[in-house]
């Protein structure tokens, strides 16, 4: 199987597009309509995954809950200059903490949070999570 995409469900579709192309440098790649619903595809520069960004046209008809449940994550070279740029932009983000398993750090990660609330992680490229040598 081969992943396809994430959907996230927004409140306001064009602040959330907006976010994704400005954070995560992703662009949107489609746009329709879907029963009672709008959605955006959007895809980053490296490889075919997609976010589908979808907005109910009446907010009640999607129900919230304060804490995701859920994270996109995604694998970066150098954690501390991402976090910097990030800060830079004034985004909502949480400290960088180390992941410990096995007694030992599997990575450095952080959170930060999309104009809804959802999570996005972000983590140091190591071990099982580092890029494949060429």
């Amino acid at each position: 199987m081969k992943p396809i995409h994430c959907m996230i469900m927004v409140s306001d579709l064009e602040r959330s597009a907006g976010f994704y192309e400005a954070v995560l440098g992703c662009r949107v790649v489609d746009r329709h309509r879907y029963p009672g619903h709008e959605l955006v595809y959007m895809r980053g520069s490296e490889g075919g995954f997609e976010i589908e960004l979808i907005e109910a046209e009446k907010p009640e008809a999607s129900p919230r809950v304060e804490t995701p449940l859920w994270h996109l994550a995604f694998g970066l070279d150098d954690l501390d200059a991402e976090y910097r740029r990030l800060q830079g932009m004034g985004v909502r983000l949480d400290p960088i903490d180390d992941y410990f398993a096995n007694g030992a750090v599997q990575t450095r990660f952080f959170y930060l949070y999309d104009p809804d609330g959802n999570q996005i992680e972000f983590l140091e490229a190591r071990g099982r999570y580092a890029r494949p040598k060429a």
